[in-house]
């Protein structure tokens, strides 16, 4: 019983562990945004470019998020938490202007995000 009860502990731990390195992932890849992005202001020309790969970068990640709960790699809180994130980034001007030109450039690329958004971030990967 106690043998259990550590490997049931030790793959929580593990999981969370986990769960922790992609927000800290999240993390660094939201530090280069600029703040007005953040924010919803109007950006610069310089600011733009610097956002332009930051938030390709974001979405990629996004994608990646997404794989990982289809997967059953994440919990269900947890991915909650993601796609709450995803909707609050998406609603901000610059991330609608980049993703627009990203999906209509790369039409065939990123479609489980695709899907997240056109589901209106309330959906559950695992369940597709």
């Amino acid at each position: 019983m106690v043998a259990i009860y550590q490997v049931r502990k030790n793959t929580e731990q593990s999981i969370t562990a986990f769960e922790d390195s992609i927000s800290k992932e999240y993390r660094d890849i939201s530090n280069n945004i600029p703040y007005n992005a953040l924010i919803g202001k109007t950006l610069t020309g310089e600011e733009i470019t610097q956002a332009s790969n930051v938030i390709y970068n974001y979405i990629d990640f996004c994608n990646e998020q997404i794989f990982l709960r289809r997967t059953g790699r994440v919990r269900e809180d947890t991915w909650n938490n993601w796609q709450k994130g995803m909707s609050i980034n998406f609603s901000l001007p610059i991330f609608i202007y980049i993703s627009e030109e990203v999906f209509k450039e790369l039409p065939d690329s990123f479609t489980g995000l695709k899907r997240v958004m056109s589901e209106n971030y309330s959906t559950d990967p695992k369940n597709w």
